[in-house]
């Protein structure tokens, strides 16, 4: 069967790459054929140039209304449709109604609360609820999107966003630690996320004037967000992030760490950090807020702080036991191996497809 799935970026974005392009290869197996096209290609998420980015933005505008005018004039091109989020950002859901009315049977999905994006648009407002209303099916990756498309759509279906446990298992196998005399805690995301680290920065300028051989790793921050004076910390350390050395970067960390503010976005992100630094054995220190809280068991594989003083002693409580550490470690791995492997959510996914489609 053909399958055309629209994320919103290209592969080099992670909810693009973890939520879609990574299902390519498994699907390909099971005699479903994937055809990706992006909304955002790499040169959008690679230029800083506003008016070359807005020319791009223009470009991806047209090109995705000449693909779906195609879509909607030969309905049976392809047996299902993915769409990452929404078919076209800021617009009505227009696009959306039309595969409806048409009959083309598409599947929408949600690793981030849009939703709340919108709430200050009189016009778009009820705009995700109108797309998951059209859907076949809402995909969602944790139970806070789960209850909002559940409101407007009676076929919802859970998928957490994973990763390749046997890549992760591969590559620790063959790791080998540079650098024995640092103890690292780091953080992997991306610009948008970045904002969250600030928060705890000044626990881990307490951490390193009582350990000084504390350092934390940031891949993928945006550093320009620091200002000049925590810049010049030693205890930070900016990593550009890179897909093909993103593992060995977690591989690196003593402990993975996930800061976040309690709102509203917050509270829809799928854990995705946490996924990675369990898939990769290690312990964990998160905010007590939305899927993390489905994840961490406070005190069996890693920590749940909701101010800095428990920041401070689940970082001292793991740097000062390393058993604690491997045993938290080893939990983390058999809780991915049995409920987030990536083997098993593609499995369920097929299934999921092959049922809506009728194949």
């Amino acid at each position: 069967m053909k399958l055309l799935a629209l994320p919103k970026y290209s592969k080099e974005a992670p909810s693009s790459r973890y939520r879609v392009y990574n299902y390519q290869k498994y699907f390909a197996k099971n005699h479903i054929n994937m055809t990706i096209k992006p909304f955002f290609s790499s040169s959008y998420l690679n230029t800083t140039n506003k008016i070359i980015k807005s020319l791009i933005v223009i470009y991806s505008y047209s090109k995705r209304f000449f693909l779906l005018v195609f879509i909607l004039s030969f309905k049976r091109r392809y047996a299902l449709v993915l769409i990452e989020y929404e078919l076209f950002p800021y617009f009505p859901s227009y696009f959306e109604y039309l595969l409806q009315k048409r009959g083309i049977k598409y599947l929408v999905d949600y690793d981030d609360a849009l939703f709340h994006k919108y709430e200050d648009f009189p016009m778009l407002k009820d705009k995700i609820a109108k797309v998951m209303g059209y859907a076949d099916t809402v995909i969602v990756c944790n139970s806070y999107l789960e209850a909002y498309a559940k409101l407007y759509q009676k076929a919802v279906f859970k998928i957490p966003t994973v990763v390749s446990v046997t890549r992760y298992r591969e590559k620790k196998k063959m790791y080998i630690s540079k650098d024995e005399t640092t103890f690292v805690m780091g953080w992997i995301g991306s610009k948008t996320t970045s904002p969250y680290v600030l928060a705890i920065l000044p626990v881990m300028e307490r951490i390193y004037h009582k350990y000084s051989n504390v350092i934390l790793h940031l891949v993928g921050f945006d550093e320009s967000i620091l200002s000049k004076e925590e810049k010049a910390l030693a205890y930070i350390k900016v990593i550009a992030w890179r897909e093909d050395t993103e593992i060995e970067e977690i591989l690196a960390f003593d402990i993975g760490i996930m800061p976040l503010p309690d709102d509203k976005w917050a509270r829809g992100k799928c854990a995705f950090k946490l996924i990675q630094y369990m898939s990769a054995q290690k312990a964990v220190i998160a905010s007590p807020i939305g899927m993390n809280t489905s994840l961490i068991k406070e005190g069996i594989n890693g920590f749940l702080p909701s101010n800095d003083d428990a920041w401070f002693e689940a970082f001292k409580t793991l740097y000062l036991s390393p058993n604690l550490r491997e045993t938290m470690a080893k939990n983390n791995f058999e809780k991915i191996q049995k409920f987030y492997s990536d083997t098993l959510q593609a499995r369920r996914y097929m299934e999921l497809i092959k049922r809506i489609s009728n194949v």
